[in-house]
């Protein structure tokens, strides 16, 4: 009889472990996995240009001229569902309301009139400042002036969307992607 119950509760205690590990650990595992979260990649030039996770705001303009935005709900291989529609991605053109890089001031006509202008202007002041010309702010600095603020202008009168055009690639990523952002909220 001790033989029994040692051999039912070796048993007993090794299925124990079993069912422990399947109800517990199995579905730990299985909810890491299943929780990372998809990521919508534009790709340009072989670079990550863009990236959209599920629950951003996307707002863009399709082929046919429709604006569409919504929040993305679940992304798929070849599409999106938002909180207002299905979305393809190939029927994408623009993509709207992105924020672009920094100002470069030294590229360009505008950051040539604008650091010319400004330029201009320190020059004639240093040397009025030195005594080499008429010192005060005449009708040439007034000029430059006007130069140096269209190429500000021009810097900063930037497109508030991007074309999708040939360069650009659309993918959607997972966790196995090495171009996957790992983002811990």
């Amino acid at each position: 009889m001790k033989g029994s119950i040692s051999i039912l509760t070796s048993i007993f205690s090794k299925s124990l472990i079993r069912i422990f590990l399947l109800i517990i650990i199995f579905p730990s595992l299985f909810w890491s996995i299943a929780s990372a979260q998809k990521q919508l990649v534009f790709f340009k030039h072989g670079e990550v240009a863009y990236r959209f996770m599920e629950f951003d705001d996307f707002k863009c303009v399709l082929k046919n001229h429709q604006r569409k935005e919504g929040f993305i709900v679940e992304l798929r291989e070849f599409s999106m569902i938002t909180s207002n529609d299905t979305i393809a991605f190939q029927s994408i053109a623009k993509l709207v309301g992105i924020r672009r890089g920094g100002i470069n001031a030294t590229s360009g006509i505008g950051g040539l009139f604008f650091i010319g202008g400004l330029g201009f202007i320190a020059i004639d002041q240093l040397n009025g400042a030195l005594g080499y010309g008429p010192t005060g702010f005449d009708q040439s600095d007034r000029t430059a002036l006007i130069f140096a603020g269209v190429g500000a202008a021009i810097l900063l009168a930037k497109p508030r969307s991007q074309r999708v055009d040939r360069g650009m690639m659309i993918r959607t990523i997972d966790y196995t992607s090495p171009y996957y952002l790992n983002v811990k909220q």
